[in-house]
Order: C-alpha cells, then structure tokens, then sequence
C-alpha cells in the first residue's frame, strides 16, 4: 500500500515537473482565449511596441545574463524526471533514491524559475508596465502560434521595412527565448 502510494506521489511530481519545464503559458490563455490573431494584429502590437536596436539589445543582454545556468538547471530537471521514472519501472523501487531525484530536481527548478522572474523583473523594470504586458502578449501569441502550426503565418515580416524586418527579426528570436 505504502509503495503503490509513493509510486503514485513519483508519478504526479513526474508529470507536474515536466508540465512546468516544457511550457508555462500565461493566464487567459485555454480555449476561450487562444492566440494566432494573423499577421496583421501581430505587426501592429510589434510596432506598438516602437523598439529601438538599443531596446532589444537590452533584452538580448538581459536574456544573456545567465543562459548557460538556465540551460544547465532545465538539462538537469530532465535528467533527474527521466530517473525517477526509470525507477519506477522497477518493481520494489529504492524509495531514498526516488527522494533523492526528487529533491535535487527541484532545486533545479528553483533555479529555473528565479532566473525566469529576474529576467521578467529587468525587462519591465526597463520597458515599462505597457510595453511589458505588450511583450508578454505577444510572447503568448507566439506560444499558441506555434502549438497550433501558424507560427511562420503569424509572424511573418511581410508588410515591413527592411529596418522593421531587422528588428522583428530579433524581436522573434528573442521572444523565443522567453518562451
């Protein structure tokens, strides 16, 4: 009973902890509320948003900061989910070592989130309330975007100067890294 028990509580941390590294999208954002709004509403919000090179170089910078220690920590959550779960294919498994995964995981998690809310943090600290919430939307849109297949549709440059397509450019690769 004790170790069916512990088998489920591994399990549910499995799934949570993949749920939380794989995607973290922002509130309002189920079905009565998904994105891909279509080129044309996505070129105004990113004009709205009237980024200069020095503005994204901000951000660029800012996502910069600790992307290797972000990596490394998401890397190890990885690690540590896929041996809980190879634990758990054993019939009688090591319930210390399950512990143990678990409790190292999430320190990486802690990790992962802490740099994910500094990040937040500098860039609206930066940018401003309105242009913040401008870059979170569009960085939901791109999260919806994508899961349904209208990334390239979505954001597409057409329709802008080559100045304009430079910077929504780095305005896309960035917004990926947000993501």
């Amino acid at each position: 009973m004790k170790s069916n028990r512990a088998k489920t509580l591994a399990l549910l941390f499995l799934i949570a902890g993949v749920a939380f590294v794989s995607a973290q999208g922002g509130p309002g954002m189920g079905m009565g509320n998904q994105g891909v709004m279509g080129p044309g509403a996505v070129r105004e919000w990113f004009r709205s948003l009237n980024l200069t090179d020095e503005d994204l170089a901000k951000l660029e910078k800012i996502l910069d900061a600790r992307e290797i220690e972000l990596a490394k920590a998401q890397n190890e959550i990885r690690i540590y989910q896929t041996q809980v779960a190879n634990m758990l294919l054993d019939p009688n498994p090591d319930m210390n070592s399950i512990e143990d995964a678990i409790s190292k995981s999430l320190g990486y998690e802690k990790t992962v989130r802490i740099i994910q809310i500094e990040r937040q943090v500098a860039i609206r600290k930066i940018f401003g309330e309105e242009r913040w919430q401008s870059i979170l939307f569009l960085v939901r849109e791109a999260r919806m975007s994508e899961k349904m297949g209208q990334f390239s549709n979505s954001f597409s440059a057409k329709g802008f100067s080559s100045q304009e397509a430079d910077r929504y450019g780095r305005l896309l690769i960035i917004l990926r890294r947000i993501m």
